[in-house]
């Protein structure tokens, strides 16, 4: 059963022997105690225990450390926060648990952290950033609660599995988490039950044996042909869920029968097939114990809606329900183990580190919508002593999927944002798979005023600064205006961002087969923040987020300008360029024209796209270089330029299959009146 109510006390005491008797007041779980102003380091929890047998145990959810006390017996501590504390309780009708979140001191965080929190111990993203006050505004809590079961002598206590394709079907390895008291040999019932869609069950019956103590058990099933676990845009996520039964007591887990491998040139292999990657990073929340079932299936409806088929849970282990929803809706999941740049390099850490990487695939490992694993975010000293360590043992705990040392700043383009132009992604920094990259944007003004109050306009910028804004990238680097209103400095901070990701997704885009995807930084802000994120902590979408769902289309029109600014009689268009993702061939209507001062049709042709293909179908120098029976087609057209008036114009690019637009992409242009007689000639 879960404990819903139970008695809480912020208090820094060691022991229940110097616990007060006054100051305890009831609190919901689960529970973080920073969501009520808290700025507390340790936590204690009363819990009245319920009676069952023959015996009885606790998992709990809570961060960072965890010590239960029962009847004033010490039973243990735990640390981690994101897999359960798994314990067994003696007779007693009270439990009091120590839940402790200590901010690392300086010396030791920010480089040398031991806490394996990631981006929930120091980020920029979090509440102060990466300045002196990044651990304000902690994780500390209850974060998933806590769960009292019972179980026979023979306890089952965890379930997870790994999956192997054979000729004509699939091998299952089910392990399972059992702690028994003795030798045994019992039976053990597995089913497998349709979760998303109408079919039949499966069901088995076999033996379970084992030694005494608590360890992983492991049983072989073979299975026959199944429907597979696809990507929502080229097929259905058909998920499973695998139930076990040991003594009347039962678990389940997701599964979804699918193989994912990356080929040698760095594709992601789903079911065998190719799949380019268009996808984001995701912090869904600072504080797990606010997020809900409901919270994470909004949030990846919109990731669908903005036709992204991944998405990278960004340096943590977020909330079960995100990981839930992705499987029910097939979106791919590139998961990171908790490390955020640097941490303690001595061998204590090390091991520990290790501990709970095993533990994040036995916690994470059966979710199908799993892809990737990797060990570090951007490391320092760490990358080449950590990264590997742990590299190999992901890939020794689950040889089912592709392992990564690291992603690091190699991959991690930020041009137009910490150095460069945003043009500079032409050059395709980060591929193959850019992994990071993106700008800030501002969230709307009514949300500014209510989180920042008086400091929001005129801009406090030392207030600006804790809600993760950073001045020097926004104006020096960007060259956002201020504006002279909130309202002015929002659209301005938005438009940069929209813009930039637009040009970058659409070079990568174009770079098709040098480039195997990417993963734009970010997607929601995670607090009441000023962050790289396209859909802000209300889950409102900035400008942004229209630009990654344009440039994000599985079929995407993309041109490339001659110029911005030309004479009348320019031409408009370098190059124009078709990319499809999708495993069919198509024939699409191209159409390209102006919009300003005076419409004019450029091209209109229908063209042919093969699965997958990116291909360049206008080329302004491949014309130039063309017979003259194919320049005399364009004569009429650079006569109609010649005659345009001056303005400011939209370039447009439509392609459509039939009746339906898959793609629109506009690009502003201005033609200004010649400076010599006669114009420009092409």
């Amino acid at each position: 059963m879960r404990l819903e109510r139970v008695h809480f006390l912020a208090h820094g005491a060691a022991r229940p022997e110097e616990l007060p008797e006054e100051g305890w007041r009831e609190v919901a779980l689960p529970h973080q105690w920073s969501l009520e102003g808290l700025e507390a380091e340790v936590g204690w929890y009363r819990l009245a225990l319920p009676e069952g047998g023959p015996r009885r145990f606790l998992r709990s959810f809570g961060d960072y450390y965890q010590e239960a006390w029962v009847g004033g017996t010490y039973l243990g501590r735990h640390e981690g926060y994101f897999f359960p504390w798994l314990l067994e309780l003696p007779p007693g009708r009270e439990l009091l648990l120590r839940v402790s979140a200590p901010k690392e001191p300086l010396g030791v965080w920010p480089r040398f952290k031991r806490q394996i929190k990631g981006v929930f111990g120091q980020h920029d993203c979090r509440p102060g950033g990466t300045t002196e006050r990044g651990q304000e505004r902690g994780t500390g809590g209850l974060w998933g609660g806590v769960e009292v079961f019972f179980r026979e002598g023979v306890a089952l206590l965890g379930l997870t599995h790994r999956l192997h394709p054979q000729p004509g079907g699939w091998r299952l390895l089910v392990r399972l988490l059992v702690d028994a008291p003795r030798a045994f040999r019992e039976p053990l019932r597995l089913r497998l039950l349709p979760e998303n869609f109408p079919g039949e069950a499966l069901e088995r019956e076999l033996f379970l044996e084992g030694e005494a103590g608590r360890a992983w058990r492991e049983v072989v099933w073979d299975l026959p042909g199944m429907p597979l676990w696809e990507v929502w845009e080229r097929g259905f996520p058909h998920l499973f869920r695998l139930e076990a039964e040991v003594l009347g007591a039962r678990l389940s887990a997701p599964l979804g029968f699918r193989t994912v491998e990356l080929d040698g040139e760095g594709w992601l292999l789903l079911n065998g097939r190719r799949l380019f990657l268009r996808g984001t990073n995701i912090i869904p929340t600072q504080w797990l114990s606010a997020y809900t079932e409901d919270l994470a299936q909004r949030d990846v409806a919109l990731l669908k809606e903005a036709n992204l088929n991944a998405v990278r849970v960004h340096a943590h282990v977020t909330h079960p329900a995100f990981y839930r929803a992705c499987d029910r809706e097939g979106v791919l999941v590139w998961q990171d183990f908790p490390l955020q740049w640097g941490y303690a390099a001595d061998e204590a850490f090390a091991g520990e580190a290790l501990r709970q990487v095993r533990a994040m695939v036995e916690h994470l490992g059966a979710h199908p919508s799993l892809y990737l694993w990797c060990a570090q975010n951007e490391p320092t000293h760490n990358r080449h002593l950590l990264g590997p360590l742990l590299a190999a043992e992901l890939r020794a705990q689950d040889p089912t999927r592709p392992a990564k040392e690291a992603s690091d700043f190699r991959e991690h383009p930020y041009p137009g944002w910490y150095w460069g132009h945003y043009r500079d992604f032409l050059a395709l920094p980060g591929a193959p798979l850019p992994s990071e990259f993106g700008a800030q944007a501002l969230p709307r003004a009514e949300l500014l005023r209510r989180v920042l109050g008086e400091a929001a306009w005129p801009p406090r910028w030392e207030v600006y600064a804790y809600h993760n804004f950073q001045p020097h990238e926004t104006f020096r680097v960007a060259g956002v205006e201020v504006g002279g209103s909130l309202e002015e400095f929002v659209e301005n901070s938005q438009a940069y961002q929209a813009r930039l990701l637009e040009f970058a997704i659409h070079a990568y885009r174009r770079g098709k087969g040098r480039v195997v995807g990417y993963f734009q930084f970010m997607f929601v802000e995670p607090w009441e923040g000023i962050t790289w994120a396209v859909v802000d902590v209300e889950r409102v979408p900035k400008r942004g987020y229209h630009a990654l769902k344009e440039s994000s289309s599985p079929v995407l029109i993309s041109l490339v300008p001659y110029r911005e600014r030309m004479e009348v009689g320019g031409p408009p268009l370098q190059e124009a360029w078709l990319i499809s993702d999708l495993e069919r061939p198509l024939s699409l209507r191209v159409h390209l024209f102006l919009e300003g001062p005076q419409d004019l049709s450029l091209y209109e042709e229908e063209v042919a796209l093969a699965p997958g293909e990116a291909r360049r179908f206008f080329s302004l120098g491949e014309l130039w270089e063309s017979p003259l029976e194919v320049q005399a087609r364009f004569l009429p057209l650079e006569e109609a330029l010649r005659k345009l008036p001056p303005g400011v114009y939209r370039l447009v690019g439509e392609a459509w299959e039939g009746e339906r637009l898959w793609s629109r992409q506009e690009v502003a242009l201005e033609y200004l009146s010649p400076l010599l007689p006669g114009g420009v000639a092409w």
